[in-house]
C-alpha cells in the first residue's frame, strides 16, 4: 500500500474559509474518482497554531493506492489530470510525498 501526502498553499488572497470551501467541497468532486483511490482524507489549519509564524502549507491530503504504478496511473488517467488542473485554480503550492504508513496509537 502506498500513501500520498500532499502539502497545500492557497492562492494570495483567498481566505481559509474559501480554501476550505473549494478544496473540500468542490474539489473532490474531481479527486474523489480517481481510478482507485482507497482513501482519502483532508487537513485543513486550525485558527491556533503553536508559533505565531504563518504554516507553511494551508492543509494536506492524505491519498492511498495498492502502489506506486497504480497512483501514477491515477493521476495520469483523464480524471486525475482535470483534478491536478483544478488544483492549480485555488493552490500557490502543491508538494506530494510518497509515504509508507506505521500506525503506532490507531486514530478514532
Amino acid at each position: 500500500m502506498i500513501k500520498l501526502i500532499a502539502f497545500l498553499k492557497r492562492k494570495p488572497g483567498m481566505t481559509m474559509e474559501q480554501f476550505k470551501v473549494r478544496w473540500v467541497d468542490e474539489h473532490t468532486k474531481i479527486s474523489g474518482k480517481m481510478p482507485g483511490l482507497l482513501g482519502y482524507r483532508i487537513n485543513i489549519n486550525q485558527p491556533a497554531q503553536p508559533s505565531n509564524a504563518e504554516p507553511t502549507y494551508d492543509g494536506t491530503a492524505e491519498l492511498w493506492w495498492h502502489s506506486v504504478a497504480e497512483m501514477e496511473a491515477a493521476f495520469a488517467s483523464e480524471i486525475g489530470v482535470a483534478a491536478g488542473k483544478d488544483a492549480d485554480e485555488f493552490c500557490e503550492m502543491r508538494f506530494h510525498l510518497y509515504t509508507d504508513e506505521y500506525i503506532v496509537v490507531p486514530g478514532p
